[in-house]
């Protein structure tokens, strides 16, 4: 066994390698949250990943090396050391890791993007004896394309222009009497955990939803507004439509439903790593049945299938779809061309926001919702999914920002785990986010985070009302 790294600068990874790669060797995928871990001197000198149950001791064999590998049964941390290498910190990483598995599901190695000033040479010095130059460039003709479906044969008389919206994007330069400018609504819609989240915030080029590992992390939906001379696009990242279990859920899902109707362009995001379940195909019944253009985003084509072969085609079949479109939202693949599609079918209007604005959410809001990111990312219990936020306080004073605010639980055993022993754990959370909220304000921030047992509160009506869950807010 053995421990290797590849630095690929251009798409942003850093890779850590187990055991020597053979061609088509990796044929399964995971994804957990990452930290790099840093010396003293701020260098990289290995790895975190926060696993869970579901990862076994076996599948763990190459990781687990006595030189490099060390995992902490309590915490499910498996550390990755250069040999010699003390970690002093770690730094959690806004994406999730990919972990590559062989046909025994045996871990060969990790794939990382960490943001850019991670990855500079001074940042990568301890890493030059373990560091080995990427093996396979990619050839003329890889990546992400663009899928667009065959005309059908019609017969002649059919082939009138219907009276309602084209099916084909107008590309004719408008009249002189006509706007220059396309702007409207682009719906993001999917089942839970697709990348649509992921996916707003790389078009935008900056953090506007929040991203996690786990499904349904978004809640309600999110507008980013995409201005540039041409157009202006308003992306609506919608809740992952699921069978709800409880009135927050079935709250999430009519959201999402309701922005289907008025949507220019719907844009229906699948996995294409896995086979379509049939909560895809009720969910591509329904895009079928609103009036705007249907786009269909088979996302993750850099993640292998997991049993092989290609489920294109069964995607394809759950509708009429305009075009079909690969990308990697993770890392940026095919988004430019995307965006030109949806651009090419948007109706020449006027701008619907300022040109400066590029989300509904304000900044309270967001906030709120990083400190939810961090308990989603931090806490591996049943626990995230029962949080609602509340922000109590935000008064600005001098040149910092103070905020105070409740993380809502529904229950006390809830309670224990979030604020952890000694308090470790929220303090854990705050840390986290405080550093994010500095970022988004630019500023100095004071965080103080309260917990606060509100019971069952996902299935009282007035208390989702009362943390800010009102239909009314996003009709």
């Amino acid at each position: 066994m053995l421990l290797q790294f590849s630095h690929d600068p251009e798409a942003t990874t850093l890779y850590a390698y187990f055991t020597e790669l053979e061609a088509g060797q990796a044929v399964y995928t995971l994804e957990y949250p990452a930290s790099l871990l840093l010396d003293g001197d701020g260098q990289v000198v290995g790895l975190r990943l926060d696993l869970d149950d579901e990862v076994t001791l076996d599948q763990l064999e190459l990781a687990l090396d006595d030189e490099f590998g060390r995992l902490d049964m309590e915490t499910g941390f498996l550390s990755i050391l250069i040999p010699g290498g003390v970690a002093a910190r770690a730094v959690a990483l806004e994406q999730t890791a990919i972990l590559d598995l062989d046909a025994d599901e045996r871990i060969l190695g990790v794939e990382l993007a960490p943001p850019a000033d991670l990855l500079t040479p001074e940042r990568l010095v301890r890493l030059a004896s373990v560091m080995v130059s990427l093996d396979d460039a990619p050839q003329a003709g890889e990546g992400p394309v663009v899928f667009v479906p065959e005309p059908e044969v019609e017969e002649p008389e059919e082939l009138e222009e219907p009276e309602t919206a084209p099916s084909t994007p107008d590309r004719q330069p408008p009249t002189p009497d006509q706007p220059r400018l396309r702007s409207g609504f682009v719906a993001l819609v999917g089942k839970p955990n697709v990348g649509k989240s992921t996916l707003l915030n790389a078009l935008l080029g900056q953090k506007v939803t929040i991203v996690s590992p786990r499904a349904q992390t978004t809640r309600v939906p999110v507008r980013g507004i995409l201005s540039r001379p041409d157009a202006q696009v308003v992306f609506i990242d919608t809740p992952g439509i699921h069978k709800p279990s409880h009135k927050m859920g079935q709250f999430m899902v009519d959201l999402a439903e309701r922005s289907l109707p008025g949507a220019d362009v719907i844009c229906f995001m699948v996995d294409i790593s896995q086979p379509p379940s049939q909560l895809d195909r009720q969910i591509a019944e329904q895009v079928q049945r609103a009036r705007g253009h249907r786009l269909l985003l088979l996302n993750k084509v850099d993640v292998p299938p997991r049993r092989g072969g290609t489920y294109m085609e069964e995607y394809r079949d759950l509708g009429r779809w305009e075009m079909e479109l690969a990308i990697s939202a993770r890392r940026g693949q095919g988004l430019a061309g995307l965006l030109d599609e949806i651009v090419a079918r948007l109706p020449h209007g006027h701008a619907l926001y300022p040109t400066e604005q590029v989300t509904d959410q304000t900044e309270q809001q967001l906030a709120g919702e990083l400190v939810r990111e961090k308990v989603l990312f931090f806490i591996q219990q049943e626990v995230p999914h029962a949080v609602a936020v509340e922000v109590d306080e935000w008064e600005q004073k001098d040149a910092a920002v103070y905020i105070r605010m409740t993380i809502n639980v529904e229950k006390s055993s809830q309670k224990g785990i979030l604020i952890g022993a000694g308090g470790a754990m929220l303090k854990r959370i705050g840390s986290a986010a405080r550093q994010d909220i500095e970022r988004m304000l630019a500023q100095k921030v004071f965080l103080e985070l309260w917990v606060k047992v509100r019971e069952n509160w996902r299935d009282d009506i007035s208390a989702m009302g009362w943390l800010g869950y009102r239909a009314k807010d996003w009709s």
